[in-house]
C-alpha cells in the first residue's frame, strides 16, 4: 500500500510540475492606437510553438519546457521579444516600423538596413504600386521615385513600359535588369501590381555593380508576396469601371473642312477635281458636322481586376496561393487586353540548419486589336488614320455598305478596318518558376543556390480579309500571318554570405558567389493565302494558294560569372562597401568576352558622431560617394561581332551569261566587338529630422558610357553597311531630390512627398561618325543625334512666322539684295537662313529643342482620417519638346497630288487678305514651302498630371468582429484626372510604339494611342 501511494503521489507531482512548465500565457497585440492588430504572430522564441491574435487582438499560448522569451511580429511594426518570467497575462502594444534610415531594403544577393548602405537606392511598397489601375507593374512606378522616368510605349491595352534609370544611358538598349526574387529576367510584364511586396530600384554604381555587365542601366529588384506564420489568411482585392479618353483633338468638320479645300483652289484659280465637286459643295451647302472619325473609333472601355490569396502556415512551413483576373478593354474599338494570373509560393524549414523554397508564376494574356502580327504589340493605326480621315466622306454607303473615300483614298474606311482588328490577336504565356536552398553552415556564415528558369511562348495571328471598296482601298486576296516565338532562359546563382559583429559594435560582411545563365529561343512566321473569313477555318492548313514569306530566327546567349562584396561598419559610423564582378559572354569573341567591374562606396553616418548626439531635431544623417563602372552587353545583338549576307542575289556564270540565285556580304564585320561600359561617380545625403517624421535624400551623379556601340564611318564606294563598332561616349549628370513628412493633428494623418530629377545628357563622342537623322515622318527625318548635344535632339527648319504682305514676302533678302524665299507670297511661311547663303535648304537646318526634360518630378499625398483615407499621385515633366508629326497633315497648306486629309480647327484662322495678322498660312492647291518640316511642328510638351486621385473607408473594428472578418476597405479611384499642358496633341506623354522603341525617335508623335482616363470602385476583403 505504501508503494501504490508513493507511486500516485509521483505521478500527481509529476503532472503538477508539467503543467506548471507547460503554463497558458493570455493577453493582446494593439497598435499604438490601441487597435487591435489582427493576425500578429505571437512565436515562442528558439521554438515552433505559435498562435496569431485573433479579431479583437487577443491570443492565448501554452509554453512548452524553459520557454523564456515572446517574439511578437506584424508586418509594417517594430518586432518586439518579451521575457515572460513568471507574468500569465502579457498585452503587447507594437509601434509603427520607422519608413526611413533603419528599414531593411533588399540589395544585389541579400539585405541591408537603409542606414548601412553606400549606394542610391529607391524603394517603393507593393500598396504603392496597387494605386493606379493598370497591368504593368512597371507603369505603376511612375512619379514615385527619384532619377526614374518611366513612359507607357502606348496607351493600348497590354503595351508596355519604357523605363529609363538616370536617363538615356546609350543610343542603343537603355533598359534595365530585373531581378525577381533573387532570379535576374529582362521582362516583368507577367506580373501584376497585386502580386508584389516591395521594389527596390538599384541606380549608382555601388548598387548596381554586382550585377556587373547588365547593371549598366539600374536594377530593379522585385520581392513577390510571400507567406507569412499564422492562420490562413484571406485576401480578395478587386476593382471594376470604366475608361475614356482625355481629350479629343479639335477637328474641322464637314462645311469647314469644305471652306478651306475650295478656297485653296479659289486661291491659284485653279479648277475643283470632279471626285471632290458634289462633295464639297454639299458638305458647304448642307452646313452639317459631317463624320466624327475620332467618335466613330472610340469607345468606353470596361477595366476589371480581382485578386485572390490564401496565405498562412507555421514557422516550419510558409505558403501563398493567389489567383489574379485582368481585363481592360481599350478606348478605340476593337482593341483590348485579358490576363490571368497564378502564383504559388511555399516557404519551408526543412532542419536547423536548413531552408528552402519554391515559386511559380503562370501568366497567360491575350490582346485584341494589337500589333502588326508578328509579334510587336505596340503598335495600332486606328486612331491616327482616324484624325486624318476627312468628315465629308461618310463610312457608309445608304444602303449600308462600306464607302469609298474619294478625298483621303489613302486612308482606309475605317469601319471596316475596326471590324478587321477583331482578328488580330496575340497570345502569350509565361512560366516563371525558381527554388532556393539556404544553408547555415556554421555561425555567422551561410550559403545559398537559387535556380530560375523563365519560359515564354508568344503566338501572333493576324488575319486580313479580301474585300473591295475602291480602287485604293481594296485587298484582292486574303491572307493569314501566323507565328510562333518561344524562348527560355535560366539563371543558376551560388553565394556565401558573412557577417560577424564584433564587441565594439562593428561589422563585416561579406558575399562570395558564382552565377551562370542563358537564354535561347527560336521564332518562326508563316503566311498562308486565299483563307476563309469563317474564324474556326483561320489557320494556315486552311489556305487555298501555297503558302509564302516563311522567316525563322533563332538565338543562344550564356552569361557566366564571378562576384564579390564586402561591407565594413566601423560602430555604426563610418561604412565602406566594395564590389568586385568578373563576366564573361558569349557575345563577343576572344578576350573582349571577359570584364571586370568595380565599384567602391563609402558612407559616414554624422548622426551618430558625439557632437550631434545632443541636437535632436537631427534623427538621422548620413553622407554617401561612390565610384565604380557597370557594363551594358545588351547594346549589342546577338552575333553583332559578324556580317550578315542576304539571300534572293543573283549572279551571271559562264559564256551563256547564266543567272544562279546566291548570297551578298550587307554588312561588314567587327570581331573587335565589346560590350559597353558606364562609368559613374555619386555623392549623396539621407537625413531625417523632426523624430524621423522629415526626410530628405538627395544625389548627385555623373554617368559616362564608354565604348558606346555605333556605327563607324566606311567609304561608300564599299558597297556594305558600316560595322557596328565601339566608338562613341556620352555622359549623363543629374540631381535627385527627395522629400518627405509624416505627422498627425488630432486624428488626422498625413503623409506628403515630393521628388525632383535634372539630367543633364550629352554626346560627348561618335568616334568621327556621321550625324545620325531619324525620326521619319511624312515630312523626312525629324530628329538627330550628334556630338555636343543630347540624344535625338529636334533638327530642322525655324520658321519665322508668316509674310503678312506681299512687300515684305519680298523684301525678305539676303546682304547682296538676292530674296531669299524668291516664290514667296503673302500668306507663306517664313524661314530663317540659318547659314546666310541667301536661300533656303536643308542645310539651314538647325536646333529646335529635345524630347529631353529640364526636369521631372513627382509628388504624393496621403490622408487618414478615422476610417477614412485620401490619396493624391501627380507627376510632371518641364522644359520637354515633341514633334507634333500628326500635325505636319493637320496644319498642312496644300494637298499632295490633290489629297488631302483633315485639319485641326484653328486653320480656320487662316491668313487671308482679309485677316492679315494670322500665325497660319494661307491655303492653295499649288505646290509650296508651306508644308516643310519646322519649329512649326515642335510643341512644348511639358505637362502636370494628376496621375491618380483616390478615396477609401475602412469598417471600423467592432463592425468587422460582428462579420468575423479581419479588414474591409471599399475605395472609388480616377486615374489621369487632370493634364496641364499646352501640348495640341492627344497626350503630351509621348509614347514609344510609333518609332518601335528607337531611342533616337523619341520625342517624335505619331499621333497613337494616348493614356486614358479611368474611373474605378473597388473593395479589399481580408478574412
Amino acid at each position: 500500500m505504501k508503494r501504490l501511494l508513493s507511486t500516485i503521489t509521483l505521478v500527481v507531482c509529476s503532472a503538477s510540475l508539467a503543467f506548471a512548465q507547460q503554463r497558458a500565457v493570455t493577453g493582446t497585440v494593439t497598435d499604438g492606437k490601441g487597435e487591435p492588430l489582427v493576425g500578429a504572430t505571437i512565436l515562442v522564441k528558439g521554438t515552433t510553438t505559435a498562435t496569431s491574435a485573433g479579431a479583437d487582438g487577443s491570443y492565448q499560448l501554452t509554453l512548452p519546457e524553459g520557454a523564456t522569451t515572446l517574439v511578437v511580429s506584424f508586418v509594417g511594426s517594430n518586432t518586439q521579444e518579451i521575457t515572460v518570467g513568471s507574468q500569465s497575462t502579457i498585452n503587447v502594444t507594437l509601434a509603427a516600423a520607422a519608413q526611413g534610415l533603419n528599414e531593411v531594403v533588399v540589395v544585389g544577393y541579400g539585405t541591408q538596413r537603409r542606414s548601412d548602405l553606400t549606394g542610391a537606392v529607391g524603394s517603393v511598397t507593393g500598396a504603392q504600386l496597387q494605386q493606379v489601375a493598370t497591368s504593368d507593374p512597371v507603369q505603376a512606378l511612375q512619379g514615385r521615385v527619384a532619377g526614374v522616368d518611366i513612359t507607357t510605349n502606348s496607351g493600348q491595352p497590354g503595351a508596355g513600359t519604357r523605363i529609363r534609370v538616370r536617363g538615356v544611358g546609350t543610343i542603343n538598349n537603355s533598359d534595365p535588369l530585373y531581378v525577381v526574387d533573387g532570379v535576374q529576367t529582362g521582362d516583368i510584364s507577367f506580373l501584376l501590381p497585386t502580386d508584389i511586396e516591395s521594389t527596390e530600384i538599384l541606380k549608382d554604381a555601388s548598387a548596381t555593380a554586382i550585377y556587373g555587365s547588365r547593371g549598366a542601366n539600374g536594377v530593379v529588384l522585385i520581392t513577390t508576396k510571400h507567406g507569412k506564420a499564422g492562420k490562413t489568411q484571406f485576401n480578395l482585392f478587386g476593382y471594376t469601371g470604366y475608361q475614356e479618353i482625355r481629350r479629343t483633338l479639335p477637328l474641322t468638320n464637314a462645311q469647314q473642312f469644305a471652306t478651306l479645300v475650295t478656297e485653296a483652289y479659289q486661291n491659284e484659280n485653279a479648277p475643283i477635281p470632279p471626285d471632290y465637286t458634289s462633295l464639297l459643295s454639299g458638305a458647304l451647302q448642307d452646313g452639317g458636322p459631317g463624320t466624327d472619325y475620332q467618335k466613330l473609333v472610340l469607345q468606353k472601355g470596361l477595366i476589371t481586376n480581382y485578386s485572390l490569396s490564401a496565405s498562412g502556415g507555421t514557422e516550419q512551413n510558409r505558403y501563398l496561393i493567389s489567383g489574379n483576373y485582368f481585363q481592360q478593354d481599350g478606348i478605340v474599338q476593337q482593341s483590348g487586353l485579358k490576363k490571368y494570373v497564378l502564383r504559388l509560393n511555399d516557404d519551408a524549414t526543412l532542419t536547423k540548419f536548413l531552408k528552402a523554397g519554391v515559386s511559380a508564376t503562370f501568366t497567360n494574356s491575350n490582346q485584341t486589336g494589337a500589333g502588326d502580327g508578328t509579334g510587336n504589340t505596340a503598335y495600332s493605326t486606328v486612331l491616327q488614320n482616324a484624325i486624318l480621315a476627312n468628315p465629308i466622306s461618310p463610312p457608309f454607303n445608304p444602303d449600308g455598305s462600306y464607302a469609298y473615300n474619294n478625298i483621303t483614298s489613302f486612308t482606309p474606311n475605317l469601319a471596316r478596318y475596326l471590324t478587321q482588328q477583331k482578328f488580330n490577336k496575340t497570345t502569350n504565356s509565361t512560366l516563371f518558376t525558381s527554388a532556393y536552398a539556404d544553408v547555415a553552415l556554421m555561425k555567422n556564415l551561410s550559403f545559398r543556390s537559387t535556380f530560375g528558369i523563365n519560359y515564354n511562348n508568344v503566338r501572333p495571328k493576324l488575319y486580313l480579309p479580301q474585300y473591295f471598296i475602291g480602287p485604293n482601298d481594296r485587298r484582292p486576296q486574303s491572307s493569314l500571318i501566323e507565328s510562333r516565338l518561344e524562348n527560355i532562359s535560366w539563371v543558376w546563382s551560388n553565394y556565401f554570405n558573412y557577417s560577424k559583429t564584433f564587441a565594439d559594435n562593428s561589422n563585416l560582411s561579406f558575399t562570395l558567389g558564382q552565377e551562370a545563365q542563358r537564354g535561347y529561343g527560336s521564332g518562326i512566321s508563316v503566311t498562308g493565302f486565299d483563307v476563309p473569313e469563317d474564324a474556326t477555318l483561320q489557320y494556315i492548313s486552311a489556305a487555298r494558294s501555297a503558302t509564302a514569306n516563311i522567316r525563322s530566327s533563332q538565338y543562344d546567349g550564356s552569361l557566366l560569372s564571378y562576384f564579390g562584396r564586402a561591407n565594413y561598419n566601423f560602430r555604426d559610423r563610418y561604412l565602406v562597401t566594395g564590389t568586385l564582378r568578373f563576366d564573361q559572354t558569349s557575345r563577343f569573341l576572344g578576350s573582349n568576352r571577359t570584364g571586370i567591374f568595380p565599384s567602391v562606396g563609402a558612407a559616414w553616418n554624422v548622426s551618430n558622431e558625439n557632437f550631434l548626439k545632443g541636437i535632436t531635431a537631427i534623427s538621422q544623417l548620413k553622407l554617401r560617394a561612390s565610384y565604380g563602372s557597370v557594363g551594358n552587353q545588351n547594346a549589342a545583338p546577338n552575333y553583332g561581332y559578324a556580317s550578315t549576307a542576304v539571300n534572293n542575289q543573283n549572279y551571271v556564270f559562264g559564256l551563256d551569261q547564266s543567272r544562279a540565285p546566291g548570297l551578298a556580304i550587307a554588312t561588314l564585320s567587327n570581331l573587335d566587338l565589346r560590350w559597353e561600359t558606364a562609368v559613374t561617380s555619386n555623392l549623396g545625403v539621407d537625413a531625417s529630422f523632426l523624430d524621423n517624421k522629415l526626410t530628405f535624400t538627395g544625389d548627385y551623379f555623373q554617368r559616362t558610357t564608354e565604348d558606346m556601340i555605333a556605327l563607324s564611318p566606311v567609304p561608300n564606294y564599299l558597297g556594305q553597311a558600316p560595322a557596328s563598332a565601339n566608338v562613341g561616349t556620352l555622359r549623363n549628370r543629374g540631381l535627385e531630390l527627395a522629400l518627405s513628412y509624416r505627422n498627425e493633428i488630432g486624428k488626422l494623418q498625413y503623409n506628403a512627398g515630393v521628388n525632383f530629377t535634372k539630367i543633364n545628357n550629352v554626346i560627348t563622342s561618335l568616334g568621327g561618325a556621321n550625324p545620325i537623322s531619324q525620326g521619319n515622318t511624312q515630312a523626312g527625318f525629324t530628329t538627330r543625334t550628334d556630338v555636343g548635344r543630347e540624344i535625338a535632339y529636334f533638327y530642322g527648319l525655324k520658321a519665322l512666322g508668316i509674310f503678312r504682305t506681299q512687300d515684305e514676302a519680298s523684301g525678305y533678302v539676303n546682304s547682296a539684295g538676292t530674296p531669299i524665299q524668291p516664290t514667296a507670297k503673302a500668306g507663306d511661311v517664313k524661314y530663317q537662313d540659318t547659314n546666310g547663303d541667301g536661300r533656303i535648304t536643308g542645310t539651314d537646318n538647325t536646333y529646335l529643342g529635345s524630347a529631353t526634360p529640364s526636369f521631372t518630378y513627382g509628388a504624393s499625398l496621403n490622408l487618414a482620417y478615422s476610417n477614412f483615407d485620401f490619396k493624391v499621385l501627380l507627376y510632371g515633366v518641364q522644359g520637354v519638346e515633341a514633334v507634333n508629326a500628326a500635325a505636319i497633315n493637320l496644319d498642312k497648306s496644300s494637298a499632295i497630288a490633290n489629297v488631302w486629309t483633315n485639319f485641326y480647327a484653328d486653320r480656320m484662322d487662316r491668313w487671308t487678305p482679309s485677316n492679315p495678322n494670322s500665325n497660319q498660312p494661307r491655303m492653295t492647291s499649288a505646290a509650296t514651302t508651306n508644308d516643310l518640316y519646322s519649329s512649326r511642328h515642335v510643341e512644348n510638351a511639358s505637362y502636370l498630371r494628376a496621375r491618380n486621385m483616390e478615396l477609401g473607408y475602412s469598417l471600423p473594428q467592432t463592425v468587422l468582429e460582428n462579420f468575423k472578418i479581419n479588414g474591409f476597405r471599399v475605395f472609388a479611384s480616377v486615374d489621369n484626372v487632370f493634364t496641364i499642358t499646352k501640348y495640341r496633341g492627344l497626350d503630351p506623354e509621348i509614347s514609344t510604339s510609333g518609332s518601335f522603341g528607337n531611342p533616337l525617335a523619341y520625342g517624335v508623335d505619331y499621333g497613337n494611342y494616348p493614356q486614358p482616363r479611368t474611373y474605378r470602385l473597388g473593395l479589399n476583403v481580408q478574412f
